[in-house]
């Protein structure tokens, strides 16, 4: 199977997209919940990261299957065009991507599930305070 999917390029508010792409994002939020982070003022809340994947989402997707990354089909937005990953599926998504042979991916998938996995890991060692949002449209 060839991938005709390009690879990620930052994204921001205005910036178009085509049909076949998701935009990827980074988001704080605030949390409620003691931290035990050190007095000072919150950390400011919205987008911290965004990017195009260039198709390379849904080429990855069809590539290895719900079988193997349950998590990321599961919140795929084509049928609501948002996605939010939060928290409790957050460690999944990580170990999901954890087991993929990356190597045997062709670039843009191999940097999108990099992608994903460094927020993942980002996102847990910040106990609920990111989150990953997919958007089918901006």
């Amino acid at each position: 199977m060839r991938s005709t999917a390009g690879g990620l390029r930052p994204c921001g508010p205005d910036d178009e997209v085509t049909e076949d792409e998701y935009v990827l994002g980074l988001y704080r939020v605030p949390v409620k919940a003691r931290t035990g982070r050190k007095a000072g003022p919150a950390p400011q809340t919205g987008r911290l990261e965004a990017y195009a994947d260039g198709g390379a989402l849904r080429a990855v997707l069809r590539r290895l299957g719900e079988r193997s990354l349950p998590t990321l089909a599961r919140h795929e937005p084509d049928l609501d065009f948002s996605s939010r990953i939060r928290q409790p599926s957050m460690a999944a998504l990580v170990r999901e991507i954890e087991r993929v042979d990356v190597a045997r991916l062709p670039a843009g998938e191999r940097e999108v599930l990099g992608l994903l996995l460094d927020w993942g890991r980002r996102a847990l060692a910040e106990n609920g305070a990111l989150r990953i949002e997919i958007d089918a449209v901006q």
